[in-house]
């Protein structure tokens, strides 16, 4: 706690977005919309969601997020200290908006793992194609790990 405290006081700030209409933070939510549209099943959104750049929902899971995606209320959260000047932290911002199409798609929502492996392959091939094939791979693992609903087997 105490690192990520000092890390934060030493990172730039970033603006705080916490509504759709701020034009920064849509224009790049759009395009990377645009991209998932392009290279995934998943849909193109309707309309920028609500992102606000804070702290994240209280979880022992979340203390490591990113981001959080609500399906309660389309909100899309990021971390203050997520760079979303880099690729890295940009594809952050695609899963978040991955977990939105899945949830405007009305893909079933039972199966939380299978969710979170799509989302985490599209952000695996977005930092591929940015040249980031090392981060690519770990997510692209982690997602596996995760792509799997109750009941299922690997094998």
């Amino acid at each position: 706690m105490i690192r990520r405290a000092l890390a934060l006081l030493i990172l730039p700030a970033l603006p705080a977005f916490s509504t759709p209409q701020d034009t920064t933070l849509c224009a790049l939510a759009s395009k990377l919309a645009a991209w998932m549209a392009q290279n995934s099943s998943l849909p193109a959104l309707a309309a920028c969601p609500p992102i606000q750049i804070g702290t994240l929902p209280e979880g022992d899971a979340l203390r490591a997020q990113a981001g959080a995606y609500d399906p309660a209320t389309g909100v899309i959260t990021l971390a203050a200290d997520l760079d979303l000047g880099s690729a890295y932290g940009q594809s952050y911002l695609l899963h978040e908006l991955a977990h939105a199409a899945q949830h405007q798609s009305g893909l079933p929502m039972h199966c939380h793992g299978r969710l979170e492996a799509q989302a985490y392959a599209l952000q695996a091939d977005f930092l591929t194609a940015k040249g980031l094939a090392r981060d690519a791979a770990i997510l692209r693992v982690m997602g596996q790990q995760l792509g799997q609903c109750p009941g299922e087997s690997s094998y």
